[in-house]
């Protein structure tokens, strides 16, 4: 394994010359802001992003390229308000394709309703939750290894995990806005090689990330949004580590898949159980849907019951 300190390499970029532009993307209404914001914040990659109740803030870097984004809602507009800073405006037409895609901008949550009646309890909750939206990474491999790291821990944990791999082996840049150093997220070169002995998890899960690493490094798992999700999960589930929650959850956040569905998550699985009738055959291809909906509705019931059980 290399030593640590050869895999940090400076990426100065020269804040000076950065411009900020704000640009308006348009959503089909309704939309969940507060739900896919409060996904953002409750899964944040520390030192990369920043998230409030209204704002989602990262600096990221496209090509050579250094910048800054942040996402607001317009009040009163079936809109997000983009703004992005760099020195480079080549770039926007990547920065806008990927925001749309995080916040599912190019969503038709009317489509999803039609094909959702056919479903009694997915109609209710469709009626209950109007406009949830699936929320999807910037960047699909740091999307995978934060999935990987986040596999049977608290969201506090999962939190920590993501913070250490990013200070351990993300590269320092200076953030276009603030001029303070921060890093960015590891890519697969570094992590392939690494001991990751910055990162307090197990063995396993080390060995899971770097062997996901080495297998996009060699194509043997492609990150491309344009191909078959079930030829991608199939690439995922020959991962060491990686088992059927991670091939559907990371085909679901990572790559443009509508149809994943975890079904042995703790959370679906208890759905599941709950409602034996539930024919998800009969939405495909918009499963991934569902499992927002299930989560919204039954993640509140189970913590409720959980509290209720200690009490």
């Amino acid at each position: 394994m290399i030593p640590r300190r050869t895999l940090r390499k400076p990426n100065r970029s020269k804040t000076c010359s950065a411009k900020s532009t704000e640009i308006h993307l348009a959503f089909r209404p309704p939309y969940d802001w507060q739900t896919i914001i409060r996904f953002y914040m409750s899964h944040p990659i520390p030192g990369v992003e920043r998230v409030t109740g209204d704002s989602f803030e990262r600096v990221f870097r496209v090509g050579n390229t250094i910048g800054f984004l942040q996402v607001q809602v317009m009040v009163d507009e079936p809109q997000l308000k983009l703004r992005i800073v760099t020195a480079d405006p080549k770039i926007f037409v990547e920065v806008v394709r990927r925001v749309r895609k995080m916040f599912d901008l190019d969503s038709d949550p009317i489509l999803i309703a039609n094909c959702f009646a056919q479903v009694p309890l997915l109609s209710k909750l469709c009626d209950r939750f109007p406009g949830l939206r699936l929320p999807r990474g910037w960047d699909p491999f740091e999307t995978a290894i934060c999935s990987i790291l986040g596999q049977l821990v608290s969201a506090e944990q999962r939190s920590n995990l993501v913070g250490q791999i990013v200070r351990g082996y993300g590269d320092e840049i200076t953030h276009p806005v603030s001029g303070e150093t921060t890093c960015l997220f590891p890519g697969p070169e570094v992590l392939a090689k690494s001991d990751l002995s910055e990162v307090r998890t197990t063995v396993a899960r080390k060995e899971a990330i770097r062997d996901f690493s080495r297998r996009v490094l060699a194509g043997a798992i492609s990150l491309s949004e344009a191909q078959d999700p079930t030829a991608f999960r199939k690439a995922l589930l020959e991962t060491r580590g990686l088992g059927p929650w991670s091939a559907e959850y990371i085909s679901l956040r990572a790559i443009d898949d509508a149809d994943a569905f975890p079904k042995t998550d703790l959370i679906l699985k208890r759905a599941l159980e709950l409602h034996p009738d539930l024919d998800l055959e009969l939405i495909r291809p918009w499963r991934s849907y569902a499992a927002i909906y299930l989560w919204k509705e039954f993640a509140h019931t189970l913590s409720k019951r959980k509290k209720e059980k200690r009490t």
